[in-house]
């Protein structure tokens, strides 16, 4: 198991994040809102899991802002092999992000993959 966050897994454009924001799964809790999509007609290779974050001026200063998302990006890292092959992601941080300790924000997101997960996968 590899446990990258290379540039090919982030998300890049406006119109990926909305097609997640509009048709994906969401996740909310406190410190952040977590959706998931599933694009149909991916190509075939190798999986790729990818990754786009939000952090508004409501969160904080640009240090902080910073250190949220580098928060994130280590999350997802760490956990990417919890979420399906060929999915997107967006990570919504909200203003209590800060209030939490990296041990509570993985598990709100071991959490989040779990739940996700559930919903996704047909019975």
């Amino acid at each position: 198991m590899r446990y990258r966050f290379t540039a090919r897994q982030r998300l890049r454009r406006a119109r990926e994040f909305d097609v997640v924001r509009k048709f994906g799964r969401p996740f909310r809790s406190p410190p952040f809102i977590f959706s998931i999509y599933i694009p149909s007609g991916v190509g075939e290779g190798k999986p790729v899991r990818r990754l786009g974050i939000v952090a508004s001026r409501r969160v904080g200063k640009a240090v902080d802002r910073n250190r949220c998302k580098r928060l994130c990006r280590e999350l997802f890292r760490m956990h990417q092999h919890e979420l399906p092959d060929n999915c997107d992601c967006v990570l919504v941080v909200r203003p209590k992000f800060t209030d939490f300790t990296f041990r509570e924000l993985e598990k709100r997101f071991t959490q989040a993959c779990q739940y996700l997960n559930q919903k996704l996968t047909p019975p």
